[in-house]
C-alpha cells in the first residue's frame, strides 16, 4: 500500500515541474494510464496554482532576473500570436507546446486579466496530460513487446 503510494506521489512531484517529465515517469513505475494522467495533471495544476497567486511579485522577481530586455523581445513575438488564437489558445496550445510554467510564464508578462487565461491553462493541462498519456502508452508497450 505504501509502496503504491511512494509511486503516486513520485509521479505527481515529476509532474509538477512538467507534464513532459511526469508521464514517462508514471510509465516507467508501471501505473495505469488514468492514475498517470490524474497525478501528472493534479502535480502540474498545483505547481501553476503555486506560481499564479504568487503574481505580481513573482513577474517582478522574473523582470529582474532575466531583464526586462530579453523579456520584451518575447513578449513581442507572442502579443503577435495571442492577437492571432486570442487567450484560449494561449492557454490551451502553449501550454502543450511549451509547458505550463513557460505558457504561465507568457500568460502574466502578456495579459493584465489572467483569471480567464489560468482557466484555458488549467484546462489545456489536462487536455494535454491525458492526451500525451493515453498516446504514450501503447507506444511504450509496442517498443517494449518488439526491442524487449
Amino acid at each position: 500500500m505504501m509502496d503504491e503510494f511512494l509511486k503516486y506521489l513520485t509521479v505527481y512531484i515529476s509532474g509538477a515541474t512538467g507534464i513532459y517529465k511526469g508521464i514517462p515517469v508514471g510509465i516507467a513505475l508501471g501505473l495505469k494510464p488514468l492514475i498517470i494522467a490524474l497525478c501528472v495533471s493534479l502535480g502540474a495544476i498545483s505547481s501553476a496554482l503555486l506560481v499564479y497567486l504568487s503574481g505580481e511579485p513573482f513577474r517582478k522577481w522574473l523582470l529582474k532576473k532575466y531583464g526586462s530586455k530579453t523579456f520584451e523581445q518575447k513578449k513581442a513575438k507572442f502579443s503577435k500570436w495571442l492577437e492571432k488564437y486570442g487567450v484560449p489558445g494561449l492557454g490551451l496550445m502553449v501550454t502543450g507546446l511549451l509547458g505550463p510554467f513557460i505558457a504561465l510564464i507568457i500568460g502574466m508578462a502578456l495579459l493584465d486579466n489572467t483569471k480567464k487565461f489560468f482557466f484555458y491553462l488549467v484546462l489545456g493541462i489536462i487536455l494535454w496530460t491525458f492526451g500525451l498519456t493515453y498516446l504514450s502508452e501503447p507506444v511504450v508497450r509496442l517498443f517494449k513487446a518488439t526491442f524487449m
